[in-house]
């Protein structure tokens, strides 16, 4: 009970912060700043919770469907006005490899922050194409002051708090709230599930550069092929806690350790994993007794 009251009061405490960020934007005189205001976060917390992400990324290797539309939003810092304010959002040529009307489609860049509203949103659709199957794919999106808005968050710093944005190192280097970067490639990554999110994916692991603990070890386009092929799972199966509880990946862990095991019986046969070392689930180690290996083993070390 005491613990429920301190999560309680701490969500309060967020929320009067953020209640008095709007007032301090209501109340902030001069021409308004656009920013973008694209957040992903947990279902269970409030959106005004999620952090505001520096990019937004479409993983066809993880779907099946060949489009997906994306929806961003664009907030205006200051107070509302009664009358209609135009702004255009502009593609940055020298930061953009994706090609218009082949990987993607409908983008307008001209937008209106309607009277009585501080923010708008514009959408574009996604087309999964060959060029994604050999490189990641940018679109850089930026926003253009004129008479009725700046872009002066040039360093955007989310407001303090538990959540923080999405650590990436490859996607997440900008900063500039007047820019959002968006990346398109259909190469197997790490599930995700509805909200954007790996922890919420059918993946119970870790990703690339993890420390290879968890029911599934560290994900690899190599592993997950390999487990849907002698387990019959599809990338669907991933998709979210629901679809792939924890009884069901246990299960397909310990098969997948089942069919490791007996290849590593011999140096030829043993199965690698993509940086060269023994592939890894933890079912290995506990089926496997003085036959089963720890994440990262070298197989010149196992064999000795």
């Amino acid at each position: 009970m005491k613990t429920n009251m301190i999560t309680l009061s701490a969500l309060l405490g967020m929320l009067m912060v953020l209640a008095g960020c709007e007032k301090d934007l209501m109340d902030y005189e001069g021409k308004d700043t656009l920013y973008f205001d694209v957040r992903r976060g947990p279902a269970h917390l409030p959106s005004a919770l999620w952090p505001h992400e520096f990019y937004t990324d479409v993983s066809f290797g993880t779907m099946v469907a060949n489009e997906q539309e994306l929806t961003l939003k664009v907030m205006a810092a200051g107070g509302m006005k009664d009358y209609d304010r135009p702004f255009q959002v502009v593609i940055n040529k020298d930061s953009t490899t994706a090609v218009a009307g082949q990987d993607f489609i409908g983008f307008d860049g001209n937008c209106v922050i309607k009277a009585g509203e501080s923010g708008t949103t514009f959408s574009i659709k996604v087309n999964r194409t060959e060029a994604m199957l050999d490189d990641t794919l940018q679109l850089q999106f930026q926003l253009v002051p004129n008479e009725h808005f700046d872009v002066k968050y040039e360093v955007y710093r989310d407001y303090p708090g538990m959540y923080g944005p999405t650590e990436n190192m490859a996607f997440a280097g900008n900063k500039n709230g007047a820019i959002h970067n968006l990346f398109f490639y259909d190469v197997l990554s790490m599930p995700r599930g509805e909200d954007g999110l790996t922890t919420s994916g059918g993946w119970y692991g870790q990703d690339k550069g993890g420390t290879g603990k968890g029911l599934f070890g560290n994900f690899s386009p190599k592993k997950f092929r390999l487990m849907m092929e002698i387990t019959g799972t599809t990338v669907d199966d991933y998709k979210s806690k629901k679809t792939m509880p924890a009884p069901r990946a246990t299960a397909i862990g310990e098969q997948m350790a089942a069919y490791l095991l007996e290849k590593a019986q011999s140096r030829e046969t043993v199965v690698l994993d993509e940086d060269g070392t023994m592939m890894y689930f933890m079912a290995v180690e506990s089926m496997g007794g003085t036959k089963g290996w720890a994440p990262f083993t070298k197989p010149e070390d196992y064999f000795k």
